[in-house]
């Protein structure tokens, strides 16, 4: 006994001394009570993932890796290859619901010419900033809001409805999808990437713990559904046409890669605890990868 509470004492004190019990308690309070202190951890994040990129870049997605190994060709190509999966078309009126950058806003408006983009965000910070960086196109509106915004958008007002990177990050699937059907006229399309589980789980101890971890990385599993159930689900709110196409490697295992060596070259000339919620995520990626039960797809629905 003396020699374990000594053990303990030790483990203790390193924690407090390196400032990882700070940080772990104060993760947990901003998961379980969450604050006005999101909008700078956003930023951080931002700032983190393209500071080797030029300055006026601002992804904030997981990236399409098979032809790159840059952050900032993997989220364009990531963004372009969603585009071209929905045939986006200079005559389009495009909805971007929950973008992450300004950056994606430009591949819709300069590259593919779309007719009328709307584009919401339930992030301050990202309307301000995409209304500096896109305020020269006439045809973009930007909207504050969330995938639940849909229900007050007028029925059959939209050709292609994108979803790009953020799917995972909605609270209710099914709900979006509903609203989504509703939103977009009969021959228009929903795209949308998304993670997903490669199967149910084996019970109930496993989704607590699955569970858990997802919420303190930030991705939510707790409404994740199986890549097998996702063609039935969109069946049921309307979509007839589903094509669904695996793309787990050339993503998660991509940005893991690229990550790892991405945070080599930066963490000792940054403080450690402004990386724990990328390091988490990707934590969590690479866990789940490894007891392959994470998959990683575009979905184009009609």
């Amino acid at each position: 006994m003396p020699i374990i509470s000594f053990l303990l004492g030790v483990l203790v004190t390193w924690l407090i001394m390196s400032g990882l019990l700070a940080q772990g308690f104060a993760l947990l309070v901003r998961i379980w009570w969450p604050s006005a202190s999101r909008e700078r951890e956003l930023k951080v994040d931002q700032w983190l993932l393209n500071n080797t990129s030029e300055p006026s870049s601002s992804w904030n997605l997981l990236g399409y890796w098979k032809d790159t190994s840059q952050y900032r060709q993997a989220c364009s190509e990531m963004a372009g290859l969603l585009a071209d999966k929905s045939c986006i078309s200079s005559q389009d009126s495009v909805l971007d619901i929950g973008f992450t950058s300004h950056d994606q806003l430009r591949i819709w408006l300069d590259y593919y010419q779309v007719n009328q983009l709307t584009a919401i965000s339930s992030e301050e910070h990202q309307i301000v900033n995409a209304l500096e960086a896109c305020g020269q196109f006439s045809n973009l509106k930007l909207l504050r809001g969330s995938e639940t915004s849909l229900d007050q958008m007028p029925a059959g007002s939209i050709d292609k409805l994108l979803a790009l990177d953020c799917v995972y990050r909605f609270k209710k699937r099914q709900v979006f999808f509903s609203h989504a059907r509703n939103v977009i006229r009969p021959e228009g399309t929903l795209a949308f990437t998304d993670m997903v589980l490669s199967r149910p789980f084996r019970d109930r101890r496993e989704q607590r713990l699955i569970n858990f971890f997802g919420r303190i990385s930030g991705v939510m599993t707790e409404d994740m559904p199986v890549k097998e159930n996702y063609q039935n689900i969109l069946n049921q709110q309307g979509f007839e046409q589903v094509d669904i196409m695996d793309i787990t490697d050339d993503v998660l295992s991509g940005f893991c890669f690229w990550f790892g060596q991405h945070y080599q070259e930066l963490s000792s000339l940054t403080r450690s605890k402004m990386w724990i919620r990328l390091t988490l995520k990707t934590w969590f990626i690479r866990w789940m990868l490894h007891r392959q039960q994470l998959k990683y797809i575009t979905i184009v629905a009609r």
